[in-house]
């Protein structure tokens, strides 16, 4: 463990970092020009990769080694390769491997967070130069939340902001963590699970894997569709669960889903919305849940203001915070608003992928 940053070390930190991306800008000019480019990979981030840069008017070739993913780019109306392709900027879009695939090709080719950033297009839900910029007009509230971490979690939280402020993915390479172990909680003596934003149920299994003492949960999707596939890893998993078809929200109210082209499922308050949504306090009621978890695709904020009271009463808390430009600052706040600063409650951070997804911050006592 590294020892902490002074707020002058860690601001240098974060000048150096961007000092860094200045100077590969030519680098990204040459190809924000280019009207043609290879994307390699046509996984979940190859793909938004592709039709983001289709719709900026942007042709894009894909390659990737899996003849059933270059079926589906060529169904999406993509030309496809199984020959990696010469003569054109090469765009390594891959969400776990970039790092490993950029190391095998010319020095050249392009990371996914470059291409974001040099095209100006959208990351999750929000610019990625949002996410870039935050690192330093808000570079005094990420010291803040960076000295309230545990030692052991600093280290996480700054690889981050080196990797959001340089577009280099390798400054997480010694502290980001397996997708495998993603929302595994600081804490293993926990009982009961609240999911909100519970997919599948997927991570009703990962929990009880990591949980021994995992006997109750209540999940939280608003999907219909998935609603069998959560009951059955629920009695699989042997846990007594209740579950919500709907949203968690600040209020009840309907709320209108919008599938998005990428195949995220985004919420938005409509009065002519076609699903419903309730506080997480109405839902719990009374009921007590050790864990709590969010990841519900940039309404977190809405989310965590209607369960107050639930998350004064919980152990362990983890917010997913890498949906718009600032979660990295406001929803750690707004936690800190709602469960205050003299309950015990402490604070970790983890990062899971080679993306700008997939940051965690733990609340946990």
């Amino acid at each position: 463990m590294s020892a902490p940053l002074d707020r002058a070390g860690f601001e240098a930190a974060l000048r150096g970092a961007a000092l860094a991306r200045d100077a590969r800008r030519g680098r990204l000019e040459r190809l924000a020009a280019q009207r043609r480019v290879v994307v390699y990979s046509y996984g979940t981030k190859g793909t938004d990769l592709a039709l983001l840069l289709r719709l900026a008017g942007v042709q894009c070739v894909v390659f990737d080694n899996s003849p059933a993913a270059r079926e589906r780019a060529a169904r999406d109306g993509f030309e496809t390769a199984s020959i990696l392709p010469s003569g054109l900027p090469i765009v390594v879009a891959a969400g776990q491997n970039q790092v490993e695939i950029l190391s095998e090709l010319d020095p050249s080719a392009y990371a996914l967070a470059e291409a974001l950033y040099a095209f100006d297009l959208r990351n999750a839900y929000g610019p990625m130069r949002d996410f870039v910029g935050m690192t330093e007009s808000r570079a005094d509230a990420l010291f803040d939340r960076y000295s309230r971490l545990e030692p052991d979690y600093q280290a996480d939280f700054l690889a981050v902001l080196l990797y959001r402020a340089s577009l280099d993915v390798r400054h997480t390479d010694a502290t980001r963590l397996p997708m495998k172990q993603m929302w595994d909680p600081p804490l293993t003596d926990l009982g009961s699970f609240c999911d909100v934003g519970a997919f599948d149920g997927d991570s009703l299994t990962a929990m009880k894997a990591v949980l021994p003492g995992l006997a109750r949960s209540l999940t939280i999707e608003p999907n219909p569709d998935l609603a069998p596939a959560i009951a059955e890893t629920a009695a699989r998993l042997g846990l007594a669960n209740s579950h919500y078809v709907g949203a968690a929200w600040s209020h009840a109210a309907r709320l209108k889903a919008e599938l998005l082209f990428n195949g995220m499922l985004v919420i938005r308050e409509a009065s002519d919305g076609d699903t419903e949504a309730e506080a997480l306090d109405t839902l719990a009621a009374e009921a007590t849940f050790d864990y709590v978890k969010f990841d519900v695709e940039g309404a977190e904020r809405e989310a965590l203001d209607g369960g107050r009271a639930t998350l004064r009463r919980a152990r362990c808390i983890a917010v997913a915070a890498y949906h718009l430009p600032n979660d990295l600052i406001d929803l750690p706040n707004q936690l800190d608003a709602i469960l205050g600063v003299d309950d015990g409650w402490r604070w970790g951070f983890r990062h899971y992928s080679q993306s700008f997804d997939d940051s965690i911050f733990y609340a946990y006592r």
